[in-house]
This record gives structure tokens, sequence and C-alpha cells, in this order.
């Protein structure tokens, strides 16, 4: 098999890729099976992970990073939580909790991004996949959850995936949106939108603390 040019490794995956596959017929089928609303071509092609472009690669390894990076979060405040004078235990915790408020929202915020570094860890494999729409979706979706968390590492780490995941997400956004409907756009987003529900809570509660 001859090697791949730069060129072509680029165009992996987009509409300039001719080895792309998922491009739905008239009657809104996509090649692999995929059924997408009034013919909408919305699936790219999966990277093939064995063969990644250093592009890709380089996403990859964000991908993981930011899922290491966003446990270590709450490992950081459980660690913080046990250097207080109130310690980890029931009573201590309560006691923490009542007197400072905004340290039970912090600690919420804290617990919420475990369950984050899990839905970014679907959007990688969604994305892999070809079905970067998702991807783009869930990711801007988590990035104002994040904002309403005040977690600037989130922030962070959202933004930076964002960018990765946008060059080819924004070519399918559009059909995705049209081809999967509303119904099926709030499937895709739901857990996403869970933690924006979540931290629509922390939000407001810090607000109140800091009235």
């Amino acid at each position: 098999m001859a090697k791949k040019t730069k060129s072509q490794l680029a165009a992996a995956g987009t509409k300039m890729d001719p080895t792309r596959t998922a491009v739905a017929d008239a009657g809104g089928v996509a090649a692999d099976g995929r059924m997408g609303k009034g013919g909408c071509d919305w699936h790219l092609a999966p990277l093939d992970e064995k063969n990644l472009s250093r592009r890709e690669q380089l996403t990859a390894r964000i991908f993981t990073m930011v899922q290491v990076v966003l446990c270590l979060v709450l490992v950081a405040t459980v660690v913080s939580l046990s250097m207080s004078g109130t310690g980890l235990s029931a009573d201590g915790l309560q006691e923490a909790f009542s007197t400072n408020p905004a340290m039970t929202v912090s600690f919420l915020s804290a617990c919420a991004q475990p369950f984050i570094a899990y839905l970014v860890r679907l959007v990688r494999r969604h994305y892999v996949a070809g079905d970067a729409g998702y991807a783009a979706a869930n990711l801007i979706v988590l990035l104002c959850a994040e904002m309403m968390l005040q977690s600037m590492v989130g922030v962070v780490a959202m933004a930076i995936l964002l960018w990765r995941v946008w060059r080819r997400g924004a070519q399918v956004m559009g059909d995705w949106r049209r081809g999967r409907g509303v119904a099926e756009v709030l499937a895709d987003v739901s857990g996403s939108v869970v933690v924006l529900a979540l931290a629509a809570v922390c939000l407001f509660a810090s607000t109140r603390i800091a009235m």
C-alpha cells in the first residue's frame, strides 16, 4: 500500500476524502446504513486510529489528558477538604458546608467533573466513528456548563477540545442537526444537558450566596 501524503491525511474524513463512504442517497440512507432525514449527509468516514494524521494524533492525546485532568479536579478538592480543620467525616463535612456554603457549591462542581470526563470519552468515540456533529454539539453544551460551574480548568479544557474537533464538526453540523431531527438531537446531547442543569443550579446558588 502506498504511503499517504500529508494532503491525503489532512483530507481524511472530510468532503475532499475520496474514501469517504457515509454519503446519504436521495432517500436519506447513508452508505453505512444510517438513515438521515431529507437525505442529509451528516456522517463522516471513521478515523483509522492506526493511521492518524499528526493533527489527529495530537487531538487523541488532548482528549486523554482532559479526561485525566477533570478527574484530578475532584481528587484535589477532596484533598483540600481533608486538610481543612473539619476533615472528611460526616460531621466535619456538615459543619464545613454549613459554615461556608460556597464550599458546598465548589464541591458539587468538582463532583460533576468525573461525569464530564465520561461524557468526553463518549464524545471521543463518536468523533472517531465519524459523528463529528455529535462531538461538536456536546462540547458546546459542556463548555456552557463549565462556564456556569465557574471551573476555569473545565472551561479551558472544553474550549481546547471544541477547537480540535471543530474542523471536522463544522462541515456537518447543519446536516447533522437536520438529519437527526429535534428529538434525536436532544437525545444525543441529553447527558450534557443534565450537566448543564446541575451547573444552572450551582450558578443560582452561587448568586444567592454572593448576595
